[in-house]
């Protein structure tokens, strides 16, 4: 027979099924926050005309089907 306290019984019957659930939480957060960055990435807004397309090439410069200007990935760093 194992000898335990009451509180060994409740650390081990409260305690480590929290700690799984929040491991399991994190490593689903972590793929999700994956997830999301891959589908920004692919994911292009034309600087002329406003347009969103979806392009899964890894081209640094997308061309809009809408308006036919070229734009680059990633957030817009001009001033203007």
């Amino acid at each position: 027979m194992i000898n335990m306290t009451m509180e060994d019984f409740l650390l081990w019957v409260i305690g480590v099924p929290m700690v799984i659930i929040a491991v399991v939480s994190l490593l689903a957060g972590v793929k999700h926050y994956a997830r999301m960055r891959s589908m920004r990435q692919q994911i292009v807004c034309c600087r002329i005309c406003g347009y969103l397309c979806e392009d899964k090439s890894r081209n640094k410069l997308s061309k809009c089907p809408e308006c036919g200007s070229m734009n680059e990935r990633g957030k817009s760093r001009r001033l203007g």
